[in-house]
C-alpha cells in the first residue's frame, strides 16, 4: 500500500475518532474535508502516474522494445538478445555468437514492431467501437482480438530470450544472470 493511501486511511480514522457518536464536530468535518482533499490529490496522483507508465509503454512497443514483457524469462536465466549484446564485451561473445544474437534480436524486433503496430490499431478500434455504441458481443470480441495482439507480442519477446538461450554458453548464461541481478 502506498504512503498517500496509508495517509488517507489514518486521517480518516482520525476524522472518525475526533466525533462523537451522532455528532459531527469542527474537528472532524475539518479532519474530512482535509482527508478528501488529500484523497483527490492522491488519486490526481496516481492517475498522473498511471498516464506516465502507459505513455512510457507505448513508446516502448513501438520501437519495438519489450517493456518488460519478457521478464519472467530473464528472471528464470533465460538472456534477453538486446541485453546479451549490450554485455558482449563482458559475456566476452565470440563473432560468432555476437552475429547469431544480432539475427535474433533483428527478428525480434522486426515482428515486435510490427505486431505493436498492430496492437495500437486494434486497441483504437474498441475504443471507436464503443464510441459508436457497438453490441456487447462485438465489444467483447474486439477485446480478446487486443488481448491476443498483446499475448502474441509478448511470445516474441519471450521466444527471442528462449533463442538465445541456445547461443550462450552455461558459463555466459550464469555471468549474465548475475550481471543482470546486479542492475535490477
Amino acid at each position: 500500500m502506498n504512503g498517500s493511501r496509508i495517509c488517507t486511511i489514518l486521517f480518516g480514522c482520525l476524522a472518525l475518532a475526533l466525533g462523537a457518536p451522532g455528532t459531527t464536530s469542527n474537528v472532524a468535518r475539518a479532519g474530512t474535508q482535509d482527508v478528501h482533499a488529500h484523497s483527490q490529490h492522491a488519486a490526481s496522483a496516481d492517475m498522473k502516474q498511471h498516464h506516465a507508465c502507459l505513455e512510457e509503454e507505448h513508446t516502448s512497443i513501438e520501437r519495438g522494445d519489450g517493456f518488460e514483457m519478457a521478464m519472467p524469462a530473464d528472471h528464470a536465466g533465460y538472456p534477453g538478445p538486446r541485453h546479451v549484446l549490450d554485455m558482449a564485451a563482458d559475456l566476452k561473445l565470440t563473432a560468432e555468437q555476437r552475429t547469431a544474437m544480432q539475427a535474433i534480436f533483428d527478428r525480434m524486433h522486426e515482428k515486435a514492431t510490427a505486431r505493436g503496430k498492430e496492437l495500437f490499431e486494434s486497441e483504437a478500434r474498441l475504443e471507436q467501437m464503443f464510441r459508436d455504441g457497438r453490441p456487447e458481443a462485438d465489444l467483447r470480441e474486439q477485446s480478446f482480438r487486443v488481448d491476443s495482439i498483446h499475448a502474441e507480442l509478448r511470445w516474441i519477446h519471450l521466444s527471442a530470450h528462449l533463442a538465445a538461450q541456445k547461443i550462450l554458453t552455461v558459463e555466459q548464461i550464469a555471468r549474465y544472470t548475475q550481471m543482470r541481478h546486479e542492475q535490477m
